[in-house]
């Protein structure tokens, strides 16, 4: 018997180098002082995937695919904006565009921002080109009684990222926190089963992932993106990971961006395209209203049922962001421009200590899938973080070892194999 050795660690074996650089978008009709509409992540070998990007402004303007262009101002005196068309290559190579809306004057129209995902509405049976051209294989239940994370585990088995059947659980595409704009926006008609009370946790709307992948895609570190490689036809959009905020981490590009997942069946595209928008709207991608500007922006009215266009400024703009109630608790904050966990600058936990407690407030929609899909049982050790919540509300838990079901059932299985 040998000692094993020990596992290369992913930072050597992926090394990245130096940071992504950041691209701005800009709205032209606001002053040259006004903080960006928008700021990406070049991580495509030093460029921004323009697809990405063009849906990204389409979304925050609250403007159709086909109504909204990027441009760059040209270093004359008139200063004229030209229209930048999509890439040979699709990838924007600048640092800084503009996010124009056709028929305007760029420098004098100021079309108004949508300032929170609360505020967004789906745009049903018209979905960008590349999630509309994205084509996942349905997936009909062997056991058609399960329902929600059971059948979710049933269909994905392993984590669909990495492939291992340790250690995974059941993750959201459309947050569970974000309930009651699930049901607003009426997204329940992608769901298999959507006369369920709660078909925000349908089958169709989530993903088996690892822990730690649960709580980075929990963190919007990443999402997953339908893109183009090769020539550019309908057929040719594949769905891979993006990472969306890598700085900090010396791993997540190299192990994770353009990265092909596990087959991927029986989930919804538009509800991976509405776990985009999700994502986008934070501060690090849309420090837009970080100033005592005032902004044109479009705001819904719950009450009316009807979107509305009204001048507020930066800091009433941030106070109107939620509409909606926390799914989870009426005495927990859901800020749609607050992050699902709450990271610094380097991608780890502002929690301070990050001390470990009991914490026995689990609930039945907290269901964690260990390798059996068995439903945990008894208390478990969480890490508690104050002011930290994940997609479906919860502190994110252990990712060691002694995580992983250990229910009798495992035990016997473990026994016979």
């Amino acid at each position: 018997m040998v000692a094993l050795r020990p596992f290369t660690p992913p930072a050597a074996a992926y090394a990245l180098g130096s940071t992504p650089r950041a691209v701005r978008f800009r709205h032209p009709a606001y002053p040259s002082s006004a903080p960006d509409l928008l700021v990406l992540m070049a991580a495509d070998g030093g460029g921004l995937d323009f697809d990405i990007a063009l849906t990204a402004c389409c979304i925050v303007a609250g403007v159709g695919w086909d109504d909204g262009y990027l441009a760059q101002k040209d270093l004359t005196e008139d200063a004229i904006f030209q229209q930048v068309n999509r890439p040979n290559d699709g990838l924007l190579h600048g640092s800084e565009y503009f996010f124009c809306v056709k028929g305007h004057d760029p420098s004098s129209f100021k079309y108004p921002v949508i300032p929170s995902f609360h505020h967004w509405r789906f745009p049903h049976g018209n979905l960008p080109p590349p999630w509309r051209n994205l084509q996942l294989p349905e997936f009909i239940l062997p056991r058609p009684t399960l329902k929600g994370p059971a059948a979710a585990m049933d269909r994905d088995i392993t984590c669909r990222i990495s492939g291992y059947m340790d250690a995974v659980e059941k993750a959201h595409l459309v947050p569970e926190g974000e309930r009651l704009w699930f049901v607003s926006n009426k997204l329940d008609r992608y769901c298999r089963r959507p006369l369920e009370v709660a078909a925000i946790n349908d089958d169709k709307n989530m993903l088996i992932l690892r822990k730690d992948l649960h709580h980075l895609f929990d963190a919007r570190r990443f999402t997953f993106v339908p893109k183009q490689f090769g020539a550019y036809t309908s057929e040719s959009f594949q769905l891979v990971t993006h990472v969306l905020l890598p700085s900090g981490s010396p791993e997540l590009v190299g192990l994770y961006h353009n990265r092909l997942p596990q087959p991927i069946r029986g989930i919804s595209v538009e509800c991976l395209f509405a776990r985009f928008a999700w994502c986008i709207f934070t501060d690090e991608h849309m420090p837009f209203f970080l100033s005592e500007l005032e902004y044109v922006v479009r705001l819904w009215d719950k009450a009316r049922g009807e979107t509305e266009t009204r001048t507020l400024r930066g800091l009433d703009v941030r106070s109107s962001a939620q509409v909606f109630e926390s799914a989870r608790s009426q005495n927990r904050s859901v800020s749609p421009k607050k992050r699902s966990l709450s990271t610094q600058g380097d991608g780890r936990l502002d929690s301070g200590d990050g001390y470990w407690s009991d914490d026995d407030d689990r609930t039945s929609d907290d269901d964690e899938c260990g390798w059996l899909g068995e439903p945990p049982r008894g208390r478990r050790r969480k890490r508690s973080w104050e002011g930290l919540e994940r997609d479906d509300g919860q502190v994110p838990e252990s990712w060691a070892a002694s995580s992983v079901n250990r229910s009798p059932l495992f035990q016997k299985r473990r026994e016979k194999g």
